[in-house]
């Protein structure tokens, strides 16, 4: 899967090359991703968040007139930390997610006044998950035991997800700002039990660059 992803990515950076008028950018910002457990098809399921960061860097190539294509590639840090405290002991955890992004957005935009575009957009966003690892721990007094739990070879966490969304954004001169909605497609559960499904939903927003 790992090929794949660069396969894709070198895909993509070629074609933004192939124009004379593509446009490099970078990005950076603030993820916040959700993650829905099912236990059934009729359940209402449960849910956890995750904040992070993400950085990484786009091509924008346009089509028709106010009709552009950006594909990128963009690494995403998530971390989450979580501690409680019962009876004189401490019982702590710590997840740790690396994903490679690689989103290809549709957007079509206006430009009411000079230096300034207003745009909407939307498409496909394939992700991979470098690694995943889950620290958890309890304390009493000055004793301490814990363990690193490696969530996709220990679990029944699947790497990959494909995910649909989009978002609104304006441009302002060399800057660029966005925000958005991801939407994964496929059941990251990976074991036998039937009927239990693991989705994720991520919600983003960020600055930009143009070079």
């Amino acid at each position: 899967m790992k090929k794949i992803i660069v396969i894709l990515s070198a895909a993509l950076l070629l074609l933004a090359g192939t124009n004379a008028f593509a446009q490099m950018s970078s990005g950076l910002g603030y993820v916040n991703s959700t993650t829905v457990l099912k236990l059934n098809k009729n359940g209402d399921g449960s849910t956890s968040n995750v904040n992070g960061l993400y950085a990484g860097f786009g091509y924008t190539i346009p089509l028709v007139e106010g009709l552009n294509v950006t594909p990128g590639v963009y690494y995403e840090l998530l971390y989450e930390q979580d501690a409680d405290e019962l009876w004189g002991m401490t019982a702590s955890g710590t997840r740790i997610e690396h994903y490679i992004n690689v989103p290809v957005t549709f957007s079509y935009g206006l430009s009411p006044m000079s230096g300034v575009r207003v745009f909407v957009f939307a498409g496909p966003t394939a992700s991979y998950g470098l690694a995943s690892t889950t620290r958890g721990g309890m304390s009493i007094g000055n004793i301490s035991l814990g363990g690193k739990t490696d969530n996709y070879e220990d679990g029944d966490y699947g790497r990959f997800d494909l995910m649909i969304g989009g978002g609104a954004g304006v441009q302002l001169g060399g800057f660029r700002l966005t925000a958005g909605y991801d939407l994964g497609l496929l059941n990251r559960y990976t074991g036998t039990v039937d009927g239990i499904s693991r989705q994720t939903r991520r919600f983003y927003i960020g600055i930009g660059r143009l070079f």
